[in-house]
């Protein structure tokens, strides 16, 4: 069987390279098949950047610590790394920990830090993606009861009478009687996963999330914050998640939506480049994967060219982002953007 392996390994590398084939050894042979691309080393060098940033705590950030220590999380779980990771595990234990000790007696994750429905839906989601992926029995128990409390927070939210512009939308705080489609966008996926991972959520809560996402996007593709007609290019993703999480992929505003990002390709210039290529990433690898196989290898090379060599990313030009929310923030949602095709979270799977 050893010698099979051997020749079997050999056949592949010759059909690849016969010119030289025949003078390496197992060793070589195996390095050359299984050599990482470009986008597996800036993920690599990424998470390596996040990792070093990490306050003794093991928070992240500067500021909205809960919320970009959850987004860290969330980071290197999308690239596959658990909490029993021989690598990064204990860390990553560590920092859930300490997020864990944000929470009210209420349920709510947006008050220690001003993180608003923006951190509590963000902390949501990553503790719905964070269950499951611990042997600690103590820790496994703390995450769901912690999950439950922040579910129940966030569907009371949604039960808010609010006027219909506003019906079935999350704003910045739970008992606000408005809605914007960027804060619902949390709150809608942390609700899906939750429900992929055994939480109970009212159907209805679902329903009229994506039905205020719909009535926000236009059949010509435009995607509206606050207001239909409107074109926010860092959501038209987010547009086309939300129709794949309410079962509506036959909706025309999917075909609509993603003629629009093709239309309109991401670049590295401008506002919110890092919300989009997360949003864009998310929503065409969901709801439109064929487009996304020929959308996605440009999105990653303008990544990959952009990345600084401690594994971080700045803005780019005319860029806000990095401003307001610094290197752990950028970083973390690049990331989040290039795992996106290992399909490892359960909220971004088809």
């Amino acid at each position: 069987m050893k010698n099979w392996s051997r020749n079997f390994l050999v056949l592949l590398f010759l059909i690849a390279s016969s010119a030289r084939a025949q003078e390496l050894s197992d060793k070589e042979v195996l390095k050359t098949l299984t050599v990482e691309n470009a986008r597996d080393k800036a993920i690599k060098k990424a998470l390596m950047f996040l990792e070093s940033a990490k306050n003794s705590d093991g928070s992240s950030g500067s500021h909205n610590r809960p919320a970009l220590t959850g987004l860290s999380i969330m980071a290197f779980l999308s690239a596959g790394h658990t909490f029993e990771d021989p690598v990064y595990g204990d860390s990553l234990a560590r920092s859930l920990r300490t997020v864990l000790g944000h929470q009210d007696a209420s349920g709510y994750y947006g008050g220690s830090d001003n993180g608003r429905m923006y951190g509590h839906g963000i902390i949501t989601l990553m503790l719905a993606e964070s269950l499951g992926m611990t042997k600690s029995p103590e820790l496994e128990e703390r995450i769901h009861k912690s999950l439950e409390k922040a579910v129940g927070v966030t569907i009371q939210a949604a039960l808010v009478p609010k006027q219909l512009p506003h019906a079935g939308g999350w704003h910045y705080q739970p008992d606000s009687h408005e809605s914007d489609l960027s804060l619902s966008g949390w709150q809608l996926m942390s609700l899906h996963a939750a429900e992929q991972v055994g939480i109970p959520v009212p159907g209805n809560v679902i329903s009229n999330a994506v039905a205020y996402a719909k009535r926000l996007t236009s059949r010509d593709g435009k995607v509206g914050y606050r207001n239909r007609d409107e074109d926010h290019p860092a959501l038209r993703g987010l547009g086309l998640l939300s129709l794949a999480i309410g079962n509506q992929l036959d909706a025309p505003e999917v075909g609509a939506i993603g003629e629009k990002i093709q239309s309109d390709p991401f670049q590295w210039e401008g506002r919110w480049v890092f919300y989009r290529a997360y949003y864009d990433a998310v929503g065409l690898n969901r709801a439109l994967p064929k487009v996304w196989e020929k959308y996605g290898p440009r999105m990653e090379k303008i990544f990959i060219d952009h990345q600084n060599a401690d594994g971080s990313w700045e803005g780019p030009p005319q860029n806000n982002e990095y401003t307001e929310g610094g290197p752990v923030y950028v970083t973390s949602m690049a990331v989040l953007a290039l795992t996106v095709n290992r399909h490892v979270l359960p909220a971004y799977q088809r």
